[in-house]
Formats: C-alpha cells, structure tokens, sequence
C-alpha cells in the first residue's frame, strides 16, 4: 500500500520543481451585443474612441496562441507588439477577420483595456497587431515568455537577462514595500 502511495506522489514532485513562467495576460476579444446577454458579454469603457460597449467574454486569441513578438514604440508614448501565432490562433484570427470585418477588436493586456482596433481586411499572416498599450514591465515580462521575431536563437539569453531583470524588480518592490511599512505615520 506505502508503495502505491509513493508511486502516485511522484509525479506531482516534478511539478512542483518546474519553474514558474511570468504571468501576463494578453487576450484578443470581440465587440459583443447587449442582447446576447451578461452570460456572454461584459461591459467596457473604451478610450480611444470614447464609448461605452459590450465584448464577448470568450476572447479571440490569448496568450497560449502566441508563440513570438516584436515590440515597438508606439504614438501615444506606450509600446506596442506584433505576436506571431501558432496555427491554431492563426485560424481563429483569420476566421474572426472573415466573419466580422467593420467590428471593433478590444485587446485586454493583464485585465485592462489596451487599445482597440476596427477588423478591416483578412488576416491570414498569423500576424496580430496591438499598436500600443504596454508598459516597460509588460515588454520585459514578454521577454521572459516568447522569443523576439526574427531572433528566435537568441531566445535563451534573452530570457536569462529578462528573468534577471524581474527577479531585481521584485527585489525593488519588496525592499520599497518594506521601507514604507517602517516609516511613521
């Protein structure tokens, strides 16, 4: 009986050693109607053009889709990406770019609104844009995560010096964190 026990303990040890990725949330969803319900659409605040609209709760493409970026600098003083796609997120990009062209796309970065863009043409690249909205901790976190397109060899330093930089981040925070809860009122 001790035998069986260790032997289904075992593999949640190696679960328990794997490293942990960084969390980013990255999702692509759909412009909803309010009549579709509160079961499948959620309401937004949209700045840029400023309204009040309703998006499908279930996103186009996520994070799991993407398996690379390119950040860029963007207008409004954020950064923006490109993410290139696995297949399967390419398929979904593609079908939602056929299905509802003149629609607004709401991309949520971590939760937030980041920006939102009008379907205009057929995507088939399994390129996906988001023109701006990250903020530096964003890109660095990205980093950790997907290699940068085009230099998917240099993809292990990178995360190295990308993991270096969030672990001196948060080591920042904590020592900040601390500081403020022994400083007097």
């Amino acid at each position: 009986m001790l035998r069986l026990i260790l032997l289904w303990l075992v593999p949640l040890v190696g679960l328990e050693a794997a490293e942990k990725r960084p969390a980013i949330s990255i999702r692509l969803h759909a412009e909803g109607n309010p009549s579709e319900g509160e079961s499948f659409v959620t309401p937004v605040t949209l700045v840029n053009p400023p309204k009040q609209t309703v998006i499908r709760k279930v996103p186009i493409v996520t994070e799991r889709d993407i398996v690379a970026f390119y950040p860029f600098a963007a207008a409004d003083g954020t950064i923006g990406c490109y993410f290139k796609l696995d297949a399967d997120g390419t398929n979904k990009l593609t079908q939602h770019t056929i299905e509802f062209r003149d629609t607004l796309v709401v991309a949520l970065i971590n939760g937030r609104v980041a920006c939102v863009m009008m379907v205009g043409e057929k995507v088939t690249d399994g390129i996906m844009p988001f023109p701006s909205g990250f903020l530096p901790q964003e890109i660095v976190d990205l980093q950790a995560r997907y290699p940068i397109i085009g230099r998917e060899k240099e993809f292990p330093e990178q995360r190295k010096k990308a993991l270096a930089a969030l672990k001196e981040a948060a080591k920042r925070q904590a020592k900040a964190t601390r500081a403020s809860k022994s400083a007097p009122p």
